[in-house]
């Protein structure tokens, strides 16, 4: 009883200290809620820290060094766009910001150059159209903004390349490339980004297990994209694209076979490895291989009367978002997540490696319903609902890889970001970025009408 005690008085104590503000900001938002914006973001080159708060009539721009202090703060009266919100920024190389107002769909863009110096500030117009074209996703790298589109119709990609306010295109072109399907048919690059969206991967943040269930995934590196496909059963296929040259490189890594001829499989890219997961009804197997060589640096097989060994969590079964009850044995988890989407997510820490595995789907629920018709006769129906389920468990690896035989790993920085907004009504608009090894969110505050920012550890680390 004295061990639960101090256990649930150092996490009290530790979700104190996890979380420090470290600035606030005088900010008094006007006019509709639907103009407002607050967007964190760091400049590459210099690492300051930049602040866009944004109203219908004002854009106020707080500028933070590498320390986190105020060094400058700019007004500039909102032009007249038609655009409501941000939908990326770069910087230029003496530090001017240039931010993109966009409509929704990203077709219609307005590139604003804000000189921080003179405090003055151009524009120019971007009609994109995307013809034939669906929207992937959009990004920043290296202080450039970026939108990727695929084309319908053709093996191809489209790079809409934004920095100072010039606009580039470049096509990537895939059709030199093969693919095929798990019963080895030929199918068409486009035909897979169709059926299977590709999901942008945080590289460098906690992602969510529902991003790495599906089962193509676009990583945004360093001066680099990686593209990988998993609706193969026998491999995966992957694609470095140099974002310098635009060249396209192409690596296939084989997925060891498992009793099961069919499963569901999935993998995830992290720092230079594939990390491979596959499940049958009679086993599971994790693999991991170097990107470079593709050798494999670890496999474990497990069978169903057998214990996961590198398991530190329970095996978790969430229905909806109810609280969660454990799965006690290894043949029932196989049997679960053998209908689902399976998928793994990889997130270091200063002092470990953690990898999160499971399957997300649905569980089909029927419901008796009984009725009075209008001569008053009693009657019943069947009435079927898909209530969402999701299963995990989570194992800890050292820097090298090898299992940490530990119960848990102390609480993720996204576990205490959601818990201070569930415990502080008053955060509005927050923007969340990761800045050097923690997390900055940035919010208004609608009780003391002020800009704050808060930085969040993973674990117990403090200032």
């Amino acid at each position: 009883m004295k061990k639960i005690l101090l256990f649930v008085i150092l996490i009290q104590y530790n979700f104190l200290f996890s979380q420090t503000q470290l600035a606030t900001f005088p900010l008094e938002f006007k006019n509709s809620k639907d103009y407002r914006q607050i967007i964190n973001a760091e400049d590459n080159n210099t690492h300051d820290l930049f602040a866009f708060a944004t109203d219908k009539k004002t854009l106020t721009i707080l500028k933070y060094n590498n320390a986190l202090f105020l060094t400058n703060q700019y007004a500039f009266a909102k032009k007249d766009i038609s655009h409501k919100s941000i939908s990326g920024y770069s910087f230029s190389d003496d530090g001017n910001p240039t931010l993109y107002w966009s409509s929704e769909d990203l077709q219609k863009i307005t590139a604003v150059t804000y000189n921080l110096n003179t405090k003055t500030n151009t524009s120019v117009n971007y009609d994109l159209r995307f013809f034939k074209q669906i929207v992937i996703t959009q990004f920043q790298q290296n202080n450039t903004f970026y939108i990727l589109t695929q084309k319908y119709l053709e093996q191809k990609l489209v790079l809409y390349i934004f920095k100072d306010g010039k606009k580039e295109e470049k096509t990537l072109d895939f059709s030199s490339f093969k693919f095929k399907n798990s019963i080895n048919l030929p199918i068409r690059f486009n035909q897979i980004l169709i059926a299977c969206p590709a999901e942008k991967i945080e590289t460098n943040q906690f992602n969510p297990l529902f991003k790495a269930t599906q089962k193509s995934k676009l990583y945004v590196l360093k001066n680099q994209l990686l593209l990988t496909f998993d609706h193969d059963y026998h491999e995966t296929q992957a694609f470095f694209i140099d974002l310098a040259t635009f060249e396209i490189q192409e690596k296939k890594f084989s997925k060891t076979d498992t009793q099961s001829f069919f499963g569901p499989n999935n993998s995830y890219y992290h720092e230079g490895k594939i990390y491979q997961f596959k499940v049958s009804s009679n086993q599971l197997l994790f693999e991991i291989r170097d990107y470079k060589t593709g050798e494999i640096v670890k496999s474990i097989y497990v069978a169903p009367n057998q214990t996961i060994p590198f398991k530190s969590s329970p095996i978790w079964l969430q229905l909806n978002n109810d609280k969660p009850t454990e799965i006690q044995t290894t043949a029932r988890l196989l049997n679960q997540l053998h209908s689902l989407n399976v998928g793994l997510t990889v997130y270091k820490t200063s002092k470990s490696i953690l990898i999160t595995f499971g399957g997300i789907g649905e569980l089909e629920f029927s419901d008796t319903v009984h009725s009075f018709t209008f001569d008053n006769e009693l009657t019943s129906d069947i009435e079927y609902r898909n209530v969402p389920m999701t299963i995990y468990f989570e194992s800890i690896f050292d820097k090298k890889l090898d299992h940490i035989k530990q119960d848990q790993e102390p609480p993720l920085a996204v576990d205490f970001i959601s818990r201070f907004k569930e415990e502080h009504k008053e955060i509005s608009l927050p923007s969340i970025i990761r800045y050097k090894n923690y997390y900055i969110m940035g919010y208004y505050d609608t009780k003391t009408k002020q800009y704050t920012m808060r930085k969040f550890s993973d674990g117990f680390e403090t200032m």
